[in-house]
């Protein structure tokens, strides 16, 4: 019926149904396309999830390094077989002057700084990856292409001076950095601010330096699952007090489990510039530990 009425209009407006019909049929599907595009596009922006303190990580020979971690003769023993470990030279930040020492391995080179004055403490500064050995926490390594790095992390930063092309992501004071060369990632650089470090510390932060100043200057010969960590944070307005004791609910540690003697305190600096200790003292005096990591005077 519908059929039987077309035919009997004009020819003039059959005419102008038909090219209505036609631009509806060619334009909706193209309207469609596009908009598929753009949401595949504004998809795969946001497939890369926020920033994270794992991100700015990494594992070298079976051990997380971070920039802004404690540095000590451990930690330049952790990383591996040093290759070399040379003074690289000396920077203001913030007005503080800050030493810096490159410590290089296969593959891979450390950064530690120092700040000037007595009780401060180095820090890892920044971690340089130079082979496709080394992952970063969202598996991107060296020899990747530039869309892969972006497809795991978001569009970055361009950052073009001195010459080199870096991708740079951050947050806050720390920094990962993707240097591209043609198309692909050359060198991969994790970094922070040294003066940022030197602000207040978190209690497990202190409770992490307590547990690495242990192990450098071999305060007990107890295994670390024999020992507990008691933090007290409110006796001193500067210092986090960390009483050490046994823990010997793990039946190798031989002890009795229901027993946890005191063994010594330890006093971390809030802005993380010195530890203090009363171990091997029967007077209970506190000593500064304060003797410096490998090739760091």
């Amino acid at each position: 019926m519908k059929f039987f009425l077309f035919l009997q209009l004009p020819t003039s407006i059959k005419i102008m149904i038909v090219n209505r019909f036609l631009t509806s049929f060619i334009i909706v599907p193209v309207l469609l396309f596009l908009s598929c595009i753009v949401r595949a596009e504004s998809g795969t922006e946001s497939l890369a999830p926020a920033l994270n303190e794992g991100d700015f990580s990494v594992l070298l020979n079976d051990y997380v390094f971070t920039p802004g971690d404690m540095w000590s003769d451990e930690s330049f023993i952790r990383a591996g077989e040093a290759l070399s470990s040379d003074l690289a030279g000396e920077v203001v930040i913030d007005n503080q002057q800050y030493k810096y020492f490159q410590h290089t391995y296969n593959g891979f080179e450390l950064f530690s700084a120092t700040a000037a004055g007595k009780g401060m403490h180095p820090i890892l500064a920044e971690i340089l990856l130079e082979n496709a050995s080394v992952p970063t926490a969202r598996n991107i390594m060296v020899g990747d292409s530039l869309e892969k790095v972006q497809q795991a992390y978001g569009p970055g930063k361009e950052d073009n001076s001195d010459n080199q092309h870096w991708l740079v992501y951050q947050s806050g004071k720390k920094q990962l950095m993707f240097h591209i060369v043609q198309g692909k990632v050359s060198d991969i650089m994790l970094k922070t601010d040294p003066g940022a470090e030197q602000s207040e510390i978190s209690p497990d932060q202190a409770i992490g330096i307590a547990t690495e100043a242990i192990h450098t200057w071999h305060l007990t010969t107890l295994d670390d699952k024999c020992l507990r960590y008691d933090l007290d944070e409110s006796r001193e307005k500067n210092f986090y007090i960390i009483t050490v004791r046994e823990d010997n609910r793990d039946i190798s540690c031989g002890g009795d489990p229901d027993i946890s003697h005191r063994l010594f305190d330890i006093k971390v600096a809030r802005d993380n510039t010195q530890i203090l200790t009363n171990a091997d003292n029967v007077d209970g005096d506190y000593r500064d530990l304060n003797s410096p990591a490998t090739n760091n005077e």
